[in-house]
């Protein structure tokens, strides 16, 4: 059985549509993550688990023990907020301590436990300091630490890092992770950042507009996106027009360019798009390869990556090389062929 289940969930505010028929079953210590843009109804999903929103329809189980209706108090669920959402009058050891004095938990057993938290966020240090006395790192542990403490079944989180900044948010995102494996509990986790949902997750779910598009592990999510959307929103991505040659085969036409994708399915005679990483791209022609001639149009740096778009019959294509010392870059306006495994595209 699974630990969490969300059955036909769907939620309207008025006319408005926010998720609609959203299904999906969590495994026990399971980290999914719900990723997508804004208005999406990742979050909205997110508050209905935690008891914030109550669904127009649809079930909510945890263990098997419906939760739909179920006070939010009730549910042994902890939320990590955005904001932090900390009590500015507490000291950190007085706010991480919440949950258990309002469950009514002894002062040793609270103590015990405050201490315990504090070691796995490593800030033993700070108990006696109130909020404003931490950066905004030090807040969000803090946080962490406090929807811990209660010792909840699932923990929620939603989009915990956004107020950071780059630096601070790979750190914090590395020990969330880390308390995570470490304490084995199932965790939803929202965010409309690919890389986190990418590096963090067991499974990821992307959403648009109310519904549910894929749900898949982060190397299904991004080698094998199930939609266009997902395609688009998920990594960069080149999506070249293409005039369907054999279906049987896979063989399509761009311009007077002939290529042959690795993944298609059923083929209608509809107009389809051959998708390819720009990852996946090299320079120069390879026989039994996909092949393709174009002219540069621009060499972007990108710290790490250089990026080099190209015009090919009349379209944009995106090749990604790793930024090396003696990388010889072709110059915008110059001639330049590149190539492909033919497993490296695909039709949508």
């Amino acid at each position: 059985m699974s630990h969490l289940e969300l059955i036909h969930l769907h939620k309207s505010f008025g006319h408005s549509v926010a998720v609609q028929d959203f299904n999906l079953s969590v495994q026990p210590g399971e980290f999914v993550s719900f990723l997508g843009p804004s208005g999406c109804g990742k979050t909205t999903t997110l508050r209905m688990i935690a008891g914030f929103e109550l669904p127009t329809s649809g079930v909510i189980t945890l263990d098997g023990r419906d939760l739909t209706y179920t006070p939010p108090n009730k549910r042994n669920v902890g939320m990590v907020f955005q904001s932090y959402a900390l009590f500015p009058n507490m000291t950190v050891a007085q706010n991480v301590g919440y949950g258990l004095k309002i469950a009514g938990k002894p002062k040793a057993e609270i103590a015990a436990r405050v201490q315990q938290m504090l070691a796995l966020i490593q800030m033993e240090k700070f108990a006696a300091r109130y909020p404003y006395q931490l950066s905004g790192g030090q807040q969000q542990r803090v946080a962490l630490a406090r929807a811990l403490a209660i010792r909840p079944q699932v923990l929620l989180l939603d989009e915990p890092l956004s107020a950071l900044d780059a630096k601070i948010r790979l750190e914090l995102r590395q020990e969330i992770r880390r308390i995570q494996r470490q304490l084995g509990i199932t965790t939803i986790y929202v965010t409309h950042d690919q890389e986190e949902a990418l590096s963090l997750s067991d499974r990821i779910v992307v959403m648009s507009q109310g519904k549910i598009e894929q749900v898949g592990t982060p190397t299904e999510i991004y080698n094998e996106p199930a939609t266009e959307f997902v395609a688009q929103f998920v990594g960069h991505i080149n999506l070249l027009p293409v005039e369907i040659l054999s279906p049987a085969e896979g063989l399509v036409r761009l311009g007077n360019q002939v290529l042959r994708a690795g993944r298609f399915g059923h083929l209608n005679g509809k107009a389809v798009r051959l998708a390819v990483r720009p990852e996946e791209l090299n320079p120069g022609r390879v026989d039994g390869l996909n092949n393709l001639s174009g002219r540069v149009e621009s060499v972007t740096y990108l710290g790490s990556i250089v990026r080099i778009r190209l015009e090919v019959e009349g379209h944009l294509l995106a090749l990604d090389m790793f930024n090396e010392r003696r990388l010889k870059l072709p110059r915008s306006g110059e001639p330049l062929d590149v190539h492909f495994p033919v497993e490296a595209c695909w039709l949508l």
